[in-house]
């Protein structure tokens, strides 16, 4: 009987000792899931920001007498809320008979993203906002 017992407290140790081993070869795959889910969250987040930023810099630029400028600053104003660089800003050249406006936000992987740049090496996130502009002509005749 006692040496029953000996056996079921032996095999008891060794259960906790396979159990370690499993956890440690199961910890990396978990470890490895739960960071790629938090930066698919981070580069969608990212990715509605990059819109955003185009479209209400697009809604500064439609009316008469806004500039580039202001375009550019509406857009980096959006952005600032998450980063403050990896990202670009191109507006067209804006006139007084310039029909159309379009702004574009590009975000670069590699300044913004943790693990990402080291799948997709030299990834951009692009977004592209176009509105008609107040200034033409044929803008009140439609």
């Amino acid at each position: 009987m006692n040496r029953q017992k000996r056996s079921r407290r032996q095999a008891k140790r060794d259960r906790r000792g396979a159990a370690m081993v499993e956890f440690a070869i199961i910890a990396n795959i978990f470890f490895v899931l739960v960071f790629t889910c938090m930066e698919f969250a981070r580069m969608n987040m990212i990715r509605n920001l990059a819109q955003d930023a185009a479209y209400f810099a697009a809604r500064k630029a439609i009316v008469p007498g806004a500039t580039s400028r202001e375009a550019i600053d509406a857009a980096s104003e959006v952005m600032d809320m998450i980063t403050t660089t990896g990202y670009e800003v191109t507006v067209n050249d804006l006139s007084r008979d310039t029909p159309m406006i379009e702004v574009t936000v590009k975000v670069d992987f590699n300044e913004i993203a943790l693990f990402a740049p080291l799948f997709l090496p030299d990834a951009v996130i692009e977004s592209t906002a176009r509105m008609k502009t107040e200034r033409y002509n044929g803008y009140y005749h439609q």
